[in-house]
């Protein structure tokens, strides 16, 4: 008997092996079989859970979602958008008894509802612009949403009308808005977002707004139908369009009245179960870029207005009212995690979950998404080696993912796992956190090529998420390496000041740091280093390699080059020039020049190549192609990568994503051997 149970041991062992062994390294094509979830919804009793689930189009190379449904028991999983894209969040009707979503049908947007009883399909609002902030009314009778609304553009002198036939130029464009360009969206359309009402019986729409206010906020009614909560900027201040307030429309006047005047963002305002107070959040406008945002709480006519989180050192994303009125689901970063915890009244924080995990699949940022309703909390769920899925939080607290979008890739894939480690920072002994990535087969007695990826923002994290770039470059023999420097989110405000007014600076030596340590592990080539990073990340690299000649190559993506330059000319110039610096350009031009990677550009014999979308407005090509100029001038091996069509989000199509992947790849592999030396005599 005993040697029969050795036997199937062995066969066991044997098994399980030769099933790892089938399984292959995440590959480029394996983009393509990527789905996620998003977007979840609680229905108002919790029983029912509204998601989107996104997929890689290998056709049409896009990101594609449909509207889902799902108990909150796990049970009766169902798609009910077929034949077109649904775009989220969707609205549960009061009652619950039915749920609403926007669809996109080629150039066409409409509003559906679904009866969850019958299945029955109306729609409600058709050839909309782009209808979104679907909100119920509290007694069933409307459905209030926003869209783009177009006005005439302001006109500089007339010119004759073309003859019959002719192909004239397109009319030249006037600008005198604030902000006229977006990153994602390009040149922005002469239009205001407004609110409009529909029945939910079905009839023609009305508009309750007008004029020069953009009321694109999510909208939350009042407990008597009688009004709508939302933010907008109604100081209109066209240098301060992030300076929002909460504003109560009234449905039957469309007058407005301010519940909150502070100098700053006020923002998702939610109304309590029991419809006596509202919350929301917000932060006290300063000269500083990085706020940890506080949830405040007020009764319904603005007034007794209090702070609830100013005294834990966090920055609260989202937000939700418990059912007993006097507590809150809270998500924030903490730590490289995406976490949701309860308030309580008395200010303590309960972890609640720490696996919160969003839908950035290129880069492993520290992201989430949750919804609440009766007890029921639906949160998106994942980790490192396993895309995002939708998971819930019953009312007795116990976790249970509902969805399995990736069980054919999980079966035939090896994904790479992370490993956390810690390191004192050489400057001022702050613990820097930071995770290391292996190859598939790693073996600890050979030595490998390692890849330093630096951060965006950079107010921002990383964590132990999922992230098809660092699987590719595991997958192709790279020890990956990356942390959350002096600047990150999630480890207080402290941590997070100490780049404010002050970037790049010391967060290079926390970088190197990381370097040094995974070096110290025994099992990296210090002859084979390399360093890459988008945004703040490739802004970070070019500092770098304007202050060491320590790596083999580097590629900075997206990179701010020139403060000057970029301050004038991105999407957020109005944020950067108020915030990110003390003075204009044009007051302190020295302190924007010290700042800037051009200004080390003299330093640097590292091989970079530098990459940007042609249709970045966050940090424009130009930054990449000031760097990419002085490097040639200076005999520096480059090359510059243009993105034909990308946004800041270079990776959002996922053919971009393998081709961004694969050009650093083979730019770190043309330098994967020292340079030529002179031929012995």
């Amino acid at each position: 008997m005993r040697s029969l149970c050795l036997i199937l041991a062995v066969l066991l062992t044997l098994s399980i092996s030769a099933v790892i062994q089938a399984k292959e390294p995440f590959s480029a094509m394996d983009v393509f079989k990527i789905a996620y979830a998003a977007n979840s919804v609680v229905s108002p009793d919790g029983q029912i859970i509204a998601f989107d689930r996104f997929y890689m189009d290998v056709m049409t190379d896009t990101r594609r979602s449909d509207l889902w449904l799902v108990g909150a028991d796990g049970k009766n999983l169902r798609q009910i958008s077929t034949g077109f894209d649904a775009v989220g969040p969707a609205a549960f009707t009061a009652s619950g008894d039915a749920v609403a979503f926007a669809a996109v049908e080629g150039e066409k947007s409409h509003i559906h509802l679904q009866k969850l009883e019958t299945g029955e399909i109306k729609e409600l609002g058709q050839n909309l612009s782009e209808p979104a902030n679907l909100s119920f009314s509290p007694d069933g009778l409307w459905l209030a949403f926003t869209i783009a609304v177009a006005y005439e553009a302001e006109k500089m002198g007339e010119i004759p009308s073309p003859p019959k036939g002719a192909k004239w130029a397109d009319a030249i464009v006037v600008e005198t808005r604030s902000q006229f360009r977006q990153d994602g969206v390009g040149y922005l359309p002469f239009s205001h977002h407004q609110v409009f009402l529909i029945p939910t019986e079905g009839g023609a729409a009305q508009q309750l707004t007008q004029g020069e206010l953009d009321y694109n906020s999510p909208l939350e009614w009042l407990p008597d139908s009688s009004g709508l909560l939302m933010s907008i900027n109604i100081k209109n201040d066209v240098n301060k369009p992030w300076d929002t307030d909460i504003v109560r429309l009234d449905i039957k006047t469309s007058g407005l009245a301010a519940l909150t005047m502070q100098s700053g963002p006020d923002l998702a305002p939610k109304v309590s179960p029991d419809g006596k107070r509202v919350a929301w959040l917000g932060h006290q406008d300063r000269p500083s870029i990085y706020h940890e945002h506080q949830l405040y709480t007020a009764k319904l006519d603005g007034s007794d207005i209090r702070e609830l989180t100013s005294g834990n050192d966090l920055s609260v994303i989202d937000f939700a009212w418990h059912p007993d009125n006097q507590q809150y689901y809270i998500q924030y970063d903490e730590r490289g995690k995406n976490v949701l915890s309860l308030l309580s009244a008395d200010g303590s924080v309960s972890l609640l979950t720490d696996e919160l995990s969003g839908w950035e699949l290129d880069q492993p940022y520290v992201q989430g998404q949750f919804s609440a309703s009766s007890g029921v909390v639906a949160f998106t769920r994942g980790n490192a080696t396993t895309p995002t899925e939708l998971a819930v939080i019953d009312i007795d607290g116990k976790v249970k993912t509902l969805t399995d979008l990736n069980q054919a890739l999980h079966g035939a894939v090896r994904f790479t796992a992370t490993q956390e480690h810690s390191v004192k920072s050489s400057f001022d002994e702050r613990e820097i956190q930071y995770w290391v990535m292996l190859p598939p087969d790693f073996d600890a007695a050979k030595s490998y090529p390692m890849m330093l990826q630096i951060h965006g923002g950079p107010w921002a994290a990383y964590g132990p998420q999922f992230a098809a770039n660092n699987q590719l470059y595991t997958a192709a023999g790279y020890v990956v390496v990356y942390g959350n420097p002096r600047g990150s989110t999630g480890y207080g405000a402290e941590f997070a000041h100490t780049i404010d007014h002050n970037f790049p600076s010391r967060d290079y030596d926390d970088l190197m740091d990381m370097v040094d340590a995974t070096v110290a592990m025994g099992f990296v080539d210090e002859e084979r280093l390399y360093v890459f990073g988008g945004s703040g990340g490739g802004t970070l690299t070019a500092w770098i390699v304007g202050k060491t000649d320590r790596f083999r190559a580097a590629v900075s993506v997206n990179p701010v080059i020139n403060w000057a330059s970029l301050v004038l000319t991105s999407d957020l110039d109005k944020l950067m020039a108020s915030d990110w610096f003390t003075d204009l350009p044009w007051e302190a031009p020295a302190d924007y020049w010290s700042y800037s990677p051009l200004s080390l550009v003299g330093n640097v014999t590292t091989p970079t190549m530098l990459m940007t979308g042609e249709e970045d407005w966050r940090t424009p090509i130009w930054e990449a192609e000031q760097y990419f100029n002085a490097l040639q001038i200076k005999g520096v091996d480059t090359a510059l990568v243009r993105v034909p069509g990308a946004s800041h989000q270079i990776e959002y199509r996922p053919s971009h994503l393998i081709a961004k992947v694969n050009a650093i790849l083979a730019w770190f592999d043309r330098h994967s051997k020292p340079a030529a030396g002179p031929a012995d005599d």
